[in-house]
C-alpha cells in the first residue's frame, strides 16, 4: 500500500482522535518504519490492517466503521489527485464508473507497480448502480467510505449497502448505491 494512504490515515487519526492516539498506534503496531511513511513508497498492507485494528480496540469502534470513516475523510485527497483526468464528470454514477476506467488506468501509468482494486459495474435502473469490488486487500468498507465521500462531493444523497461481502464469506463484494 502506498505511503500516501498511510499519511492520510495519520491525518485522519490526528484529526479525529488526536496526535497522542496516533503516537500510541505507532508504538503498539511495532511497525519497522516507526510511523514514517514516504508518500511514493510502498508498504506492507498488514501494517495498515494492524493500525486499524489497534485503533478499533483503543476507541471501541469496529474496524469496518474506522475504514469507512477514513474513506470519507480521504476522498477529497484522492479526488484532488485525479481531478484533471475527470474534470468533465459531473454526476456521481459517471464518477464511480470513471474510477476503474480512468483513474486506476492513470495510476498504473504513473506507477506500474501500483495495485488497485478492480470494479465491475451493473446499473439495474437509472437510480441504482451496483459495483462489484474485487481486491486482495478486502478494503470494501474503505471503498464504501470513498463512495460516501463522492456522493457528498457531487451533492447526491445516496444509500450504500453491500449485498455480498468477502468478510461474510463471499468471493467478492457487491456495493449497492441508490440515489
Amino acid at each position: 500500500m502506498k505511503g500516501s494512504v498511510f499519511n492520510g490515515f495519520e491525518s485522519y487519526v490526528e484529526e479525529q482522535y488526536g496526535l497522542h492516539i496516533w503516537q500510541q498506534l505507532i508504538e503498539a503496531s511495532e511497525s519497522e518504519c516507526n510511523g514514517i511513511y514516504l508518500a511514493s513508497d510502498t508498504y506492507n498492507d498488514q501494517d495498515m490492517f494492524s493500525l486499524v485494528s489497534i485503533l478499533s480496540d483503543k476507541v471501541s469502534k469496529p474496524a469496518s466503521e474506522i475504514q469507512k470513516e477514513f474513506g470519507i475523510f480521504f476522498f477529497k485527497t484522492l479526488f484532488s489527485l485525479a481531478s484533471h483526468h475527470i474534470a468533465h464528470i459531473d454526476t456521481l454514477f459517471s464518477f464511480l464508473r470513471a474510477v476503474d476506467d480512468v483513474i486506476h488506468v492513470e495510476v498504473k501509468k504513473s506507477d506500474t507497480s501500483a495495485y488497485t482494486p478492480a470494479f465491475f459495474y451493473d446499473q439495474p435502473s437509472e437510480n441504482e448502480l451496483v459495483m462489484r469490488y474485487v481486491s486482495k486487500r478486502g478494503m470494501c468498507y474503505f471503498a464504501e467510505g470513498l463512495i460516501i465521500g463522492a456522493a457528498k462531493h457531487f451533492e447526491t444523497p445516496a444509500q450504500i449497502s453491500q449485498s455480498k461481502c468477502v468478510h461474510c464469506g463471499d468471493k467478492y463484494c457487491l456495493i449497492n448505491i441508490k440515489i
